[in-house]
């Protein structure tokens, strides 16, 4: 995010250009990144400043948006397929709901369609965490901030971090199956940790 300024100079120093994608509000003082995209910057124009309200996700999904539509308008596209980003759609209504981004705008449209999409099962680890979750049809909004976000969450709260990244981006049904049950574990564990620390401050 852009308050990892170490992170970001780091790499500028090692000679990487990054894009920072964010969606908090940040101080005046911009982090050495190539371009912060981010509709909450102090220094932002008011009409990005009414999309404040979308999660990081949701400003990731735009900006690819935007650099699709260019890259099209520059013939980029005219010898290649060009991405279906409607098809992400499942994980940005995951991340966004995950993240409790206010559901109104653009965030409860992108919801709104993901939720199709995710009914589709054609993300073959978003359908095998759906079976994880033991959801026998369709998955709903709350589905999704307390069934599916908490499974994917919990691989960076009390196993690894790249675990639900691997389920996602997976193309091997049995990959995702063990990934997926694994992540359900890790969130059983998460829920054991939080209730024992909860018990103990009672």
């Amino acid at each position: 995010g852009a308050m990892a300024y170490e992170a970001l100079a780091m790499a500028r120093d090692a000679g990487v250009d990054v894009i920072v994608v964010d969606h908090h509000k940040c101080a005046a003082e911009l982090p050495p990144a190539a371009a912060l995209v981010n509709p909450n910057r102090l220094d932002e124009s008011d009409l990005a400043a009414a999309h404040g309200h979308l999660a990081a996700v949701g400003v990731a999904f735009l900006l690819a948006v935007a650099t699709v539509r260019t890259l099209r308008q520059r013939g980029y596209f005219d010898r290649r397929a060009e991405p279906d980003l409607f098809s992400l759609l499942d994980l940005v209504a995951l991340g966004t709901v995950a993240d409790v981004a206010a559901l109104k705008g653009l965030n409860r449209a992108m919801v709104a369609q993901g939720l199709k999409i995710m009914s589709r099962r054609e993300n073959i680890g978003m359908a095998a965490l759906i079976d994880a979750a033991r959801l026998n049809r369709a998955p709903v909004c709350s589905d999704l901030g307390f069934a599916l976000g908490p499974r994917i969450n919990a691989g960076g709260r009390v196993g690894e971090s790249t675990l639900g990244v691997r389920l996602l981006t997976t193309s091997d049904p049995d990959e995702a199956r063990e990934i997926a049950q694994q992540l359900s574990h890790l969130n059983e564990e998460r829920r054991a940790i939080e209730a024992a620390v909860q018990e103990a401050a009672e």
